[in-house]
């Protein structure tokens, strides 16, 4: 594929949603641009006020050694309680498009979870100190196939399901598209406004006070002067981690192919040898067997002589 293909393939920067990972990725560049995109997030999505956070964009974690899964995280927030000096909240926001890995969303959760717990909690502290982690995924797909906006998972106690169990750990799922729940409050009509703006970021979806803040951030953010030659840059680059991804696949597809075809080979070529061999075998016992009747004719032969001349 030539440059001018893959660019005119490009989507438009003016195009770009929130949920892209290029336009997200970049509004939280913008350290205080960023806070302000997450913290109206984390109000609608926990239904408060979140005042104290601090974000780093783009946060990559290594697995437990250098052959493991690591993660990248779209945004790693962390919430600080001013109540309580001690007590720290983290959140993991992902946008995500990618319809095809919805099936290994929950286990893809489960990995990142375990992941960052490794990460910030230090060997010398207790298990009390463990932070509030949720992580939140706002996505383009339905996730559970019931046509909700807002789906949250945890863990509970399944024998006793109203006797309470707090690891700490929450995840929450939102669907772009997603119905309303019945009897829908104002917070839900505001999470609602908000991830319908995320999903498709245009002027006809600007209808509250959040989507014309989020509105603004996000044409500054695409007026940017370097913007272009960066969002350029990204997609070459994801281009040919494609392309190379694709041509592995293709070389590891047709090895496979070729060790295939040579089991097969061999696989038949032992099925003719045995079939040879057997053949050889029916042979031989025809051989005997007719040599056996041969002698038998002549016993009988014999015998009819001995009898003739008695007579």
């Amino acid at each position: 594929m030539d440059e001018t293909r893959k660019l005119n393939e490009m989507k438009p920067l003016e195009e770009m949603n929130v949920i892209d990972d290029f336009l997200f990725t970049e509004l939280m560049a913008d350290e205080e641009k960023g806070i302000e995109v997450c913290r109206m997030i984390l109000s609608c999505v926990l239904r408060r006020e979140v005042r104290n956070i601090s974000i780093r964009g783009q946060k990559e974690l290594h697995g437990a050694s250098e052959k493991s899964h690591g993660i990248r995280m779209d945004v790693y927030v962390e919430e600080n309680d001013e109540d309580a000096e001690d007590r720290v909240s983290v959140y993991d926001i992902e946008p995500d498009r990618k319809s095809s890995e919805k099936a290994e969303l929950p286990r893809r959760s489960r990995y990142y979870s375990a992941i960052i717990d490794s990460k910030i909690f230090g060997p010398a502290r207790l298990y009390k100190h463990l932070p509030e982690l949720v992580t939140i995924f706002i996505l383009s797909y339905d996730p559970f196939g019931q046509n909700s906006m807002y789906y949250e998972a945890g863990s509970v106690l399944k024998s006793h399901p109203d006797v309470p169990y707090d690891d700490g750990i929450r995840r929450i799922y939102l669907y772009t598209e997603g119905d309303l729940p019945d009897r829908a409050e104002a917070d839900d009509r505001k999470l609602k406004n908000l991830l319908r703006y995320i999903n498709e970021s245009t002027l006809e979806n600007v209808i509250d006070d959040n989507t014309r803040k989020l509105d603004e951030i996000v044409r500054n953010t695409k007026a940017k002067e370097d913007i272009g030659i960066r969002y350029m840059n990204t997609w070459v680059r994801e281009e040919e981690l494609k392309r190379a991804a694709h041509d592995e696949g293709y070389a590891e597809g047709h090895a496979e192919g070729v060790a295939e075809e040579r089991v097969n080979t061999e696989r038949e070529r032992k099925r003719a040898n045995d079939a040879e061999n057997d053949l050889k075998a029916t042979q031989s016992n025809l051989k005997a067997t007719e040599n056996e009747l041969k002698a038998a004719n002549e016993v009988i032969a014999n015998l009819k002589t001995e009898l003739a001349e008695k007579k």
